[in-house]
């Protein structure tokens, strides 16, 4: 059922996936934080989930455009999947708006491939970047994905290294300029003033197996999805090999956010998702594909329910 209605590109399917959504934030943020009905606090819930709502349409946007899948949703399934497992009322408004931001960025950076407006994309993921590490500190390590897509697609020309300094340079004169004019006074940068080595929440019994999971899940994907791509010309290689780098800086992203938290994870939820559905759609069995397909999409509500 899921393999035959995901498998074709259709608008229906991106209100199923909404819908999935709307229930695994509902149940995060209802019954495992403790959030009223009060009209700011409902604000912020209509806010960030109608931010969720446009992250899923960007992302079926990315991959249509840069042919990450087949014309099919699996992506988009599978990542709705992914972020209904995640705590996402722990990250607020600001850090979903940082990852819709990052996401924006990673649209440019992989369109590198087709190497036209190559220094205007990779201005843009540059100044999205920086736009999302002013709203959440974290989203800046995704700047070495920039840099990982020049090294990959246009490492030859030295001004493509130098284009993201002057992306981030002038998200910060702006913000610093701004924040001076209106309230008389430089913005305090203490990002890293309370930053120390703790593991906490990935150890605590209630919210380990979040993080495993995805550890599990990216090492068994990183090698199936790479290699699936052996018998193919080295330079149609790039793009995949940028989604494989990807899922690693997420990971060191996350680890960097101390004291760390499971809802740092959420920057991987895309690249994951193109990987499990390159998995899913080399795998000729269909009963298989709809059991796995059936196991991603319970899961988040098994696990809310018995953990």
């Amino acid at each position: 059922m899921l393999t035959r209605i995901f498998e074709t590109s259709k608008p229906l399917n991106f209100l199923w996936v909404s819908l999935l959504l709307f229930l695994g934030f509902s149940l995060d943020w209802f019954y495992t934080e403790a959030h009223g009905f009060q009209l700011l606090e409902l604000l912020e819930y209509v806010s960030i989930l109608g931010l969720l709502i446009f992250s899923v349409l960007l992302v079926d946007f990315i991959v249509r455009k840069n042919e990450l899948s087949k014309k099919n949703t699996f992506v988009v399934l599978l990542y709705g999947c992914f972020m209904a497992l995640m705590p996402l009322s722990k990250l607020g408004v600001e850090g979903i708006a940082a990852h819709v931001l990052v996401l924006l960025a990673l649209r440019r950076v992989i369109s590198l491939r087709s190497m036209k407006s190559v220094k205007k994309k990779i201005f843009d993921a540059s100044l999205w970047i920086t736009i999302a590490t002013l709203l959440w500190f974290a989203a800046g390590g995704m700047i070495a994905v920039v840099f990982l897509g020049v090294l990959l697609f246009d490492r030859l020309d030295y001004r493509n290294w130098i284009i993201p300094l002057f992306g981030v340079a002038a998200v910060l004169i702006l913000y610093f300029t701004g924040h001076w004019v209106i309230f008389d006074q430089t913005p305090a940068m203490d990002f890293l003033k309370d930053w120390q080595l703790d593991f906490s929440e990935w150890m605590a019994l209630k919210t380990a197996w979040i993080p495993f999971y995805f550890f599990i899940l990216s090492a068994v994907l990183l090698p199936v999805y790479w290699f699936g791509f052996r018998k193919i010309m080295l330079v149609r290689k790039r793009q995949p090999l940028l989604i494989v780098l990807t899922v690693l800086v997420s990971w060191l992203v996350a680890f960097f956010v101390q004291p760390i938290q499971t809802s740092s994870l959420v920057l991987l939820m895309f690249p994951l998702g193109v990987m499990a559905c390159g998995l899913v759609e080399k795998n000729n069995k269909r009963p298989i594909t709809e059991l796995v397909l059936w196991l991603f999409l319970l899961l988040p509500f098994a696990a809310r329910t018995v953990i």
